[in-house]
């Protein structure tokens, strides 16, 4: 086995274990050759035979002249910023890099420093999508937004986007006063900056609650209601199913009577592509939002229609961040299978589409963004690793299977919607929903704390993945 000609720096406590480490360590792949340290009393001196060189100024010399293949920052006191510029530094050398976590510092609390992640450049294969935000600014002049989940990833960008195209009135709604307080105090100064003459409404209420619902919409008369607020997380919703059915469909359920009930003229709600053909409860719990959006209802004033993401790069309880910050505190990598594909999207993108198709005037339409063909998460994982500047020979990577209702692959569209393209980057499909299938779902919302959980996930995922025959002869 060839030997890693192995830059140190840092001769304080952190270099000499790391020196003593790979000196006594059985088969080592790592050959201490040279230090660096700015402490200039330091110089001249070695530790465990290893010398000490120059101070970190000379790093890219150092690696030249001892033809130097890994470096072990050994600084665990290391501030962040002078941390980030070794890094930055070194990926113009083709050598490996460990940090030495802060568990070996003195100090109580130190972080690793964890570079930010700009999304874009995962799926850069692809143009993002754009708003014509004049065209939108035209549309929603004078009108009220209303946004609920207006705290989360993507309620709190559809909030600056609609900002930015300066509506009458924002509502901000949600549950949980932290992120309603972040997303409101970001509006304001940036109200204050930009001395945009928009009225900014924080609410703090639980789509839950039909009565705080009809409260708030006859209070405010929303024009345009995007509907955001929802609980996303798989393998969160396969163990809690009743508060699935509580908040992703009766709590839609409620928002739409609302709108409804005080006129609004649009209810756009915020799906995902987990939703087609559904295998776990999050998914169906989804799709009976959808059906219920989606219900043929003649009467009513208010144009509802549903939009679909793919995965939302960045967003809470996604993979990526979790991966990011495992490559950088140098822990393994959990994966769930390197050959499962998805369709990826950023967090921007995935607001301004929803704010785009609620500018079509689309009844009981399902609107999708043109995301090109399914990523390997292989392919996502190789591509995260090369921005972080590591070799992936250094990354391990853990294996841990497919969680419980997860498909290999996702779908956009079930079959039965009819699909075709409205613009250059968006797809259109359509549903209506029987009455029959309506009352299922309406029966199903009375009696679902009463039933046991089995059964209550069998009967979503059978309500869910019921396909409309009338439907299928249009």
């Amino acid at each position: 086995m060839k030997m890693m000609r192995t830059l140190i720096i840092g001769a304080g406590a952190g270099g000499k274990f790391v020196i003593e480490q790979l000196q006594t360590t059985k088969n080592s792949r790592y050959q201490p050759i040279v230090i660096l340290d700015d402490a200039s009393y330091k110089m001249d001196l070695d530790l465990y035979g290893i010398p000490v060189k120059g101070n970190l100024a000379d790093i890219s010399k150092t690696i030249k002249n001892e033809d130097i293949k890994h470096v072990i920052l050994a600084i665990p006191t290391l501030d962040t910023m002078t941390q980030s510029k070794i890094i930055d530094e070194l990926r113009n050398y083709d050598v490996t890099l460990f940090v030495l976590p802060s568990v070996f510092s003195t100090r109580e609390s130190q972080k690793i420093a964890i570079p930010e992640l700009d999304y874009k450049d995962l799926i850069q294969d692809r143009p993002e999508f754009q708003l014509d935000y004049h065209e939108i600014k035209r549309k929603i002049n004078q009108k009220t937004v209303l946004i609920t989940g207006a705290g989360g990833s993507i309620g709190s960008e559809i909030a600056h986007q609609i900002f930015n195209c300066q509506p009458e009135k924002i509502i901000l709604l949600g549950h949980g006063e932290g992120s309603i307080y972040q997303i409101d105090s970001e509006l304001q100064q940036e109200k204050m900056i930009k001395s945009y003459d928009v009225e900014i409404v924080p609410v703090i209420a639980d789509i839950r609650d039909e009565l705080r619902m009809t409260q708030v919409f006859k209070q405010h008369k929303p024009h345009i209601v995007y509907h955001a607020a929802a609980h996303k997380h798989v393998p969160l919703m396969e163990n809690n199913i009743y508060e699935a059915v509580k908040n992703n469909i009766i709590g839609t359920y409620n928002v739409i009577q609302a709108s409804k009930q005080n006129a609004a003229e649009e209810f756009v709600m915020v799906s995902t592509d987990k939703a087609v053909n559904p295998r776990n409860i999050m998914g169906a719990s989804k799709r009976l939002a959808e059906k219920l959006t989606l219900e043929n209802d003649m009467t009513s004033r208010t144009v509802c229609n549903v939009v679909r993401f793919g995965n939302v790069l960045g967003s809470r309880g996604s993979v990526f961040p979790k991966l990011w910050a495992q490559i950088h505190q140098g822990v393994a990598l959990t994966i769930t299978n390197p050959e499962m594909k998805r369709y990826f999207m950023t967090i921007p993108e995935a607001s301004k589409l929803v704010i785009s198709a609620s500018m079509l005037k689309r009844k009981n339409a399902i609107f999708v963004l043109d995301m090109g063909e399914q990523l390997g998460l292989s392919g996502m994982v190789d591509q995260l690793i090369e921005l972080s500047g590591k070799n992936k020979r250094d990354i391990s990577i853990k294996y841990v299977g497919v969680r419980p209702g997860e498909k290999m692959e996702e779908e956009l569209f079930n079959q039965e919607e009819l699909s075709s393209k409205v613009t250059d980057k968006m797809y259109e499909g359509n549903y209506y929903t029987s009455v029959t299938e309506l009352d299922s779902i309406k029966h199903l919302m009375k009696t679902y704390t009463v039933i046991e959980p089995e059964s209550l996930r069998s009967l979503l995922l059978t309500l869910a993945n019921t396909h409309n025959a009338l439907q299928e002869t249009m």
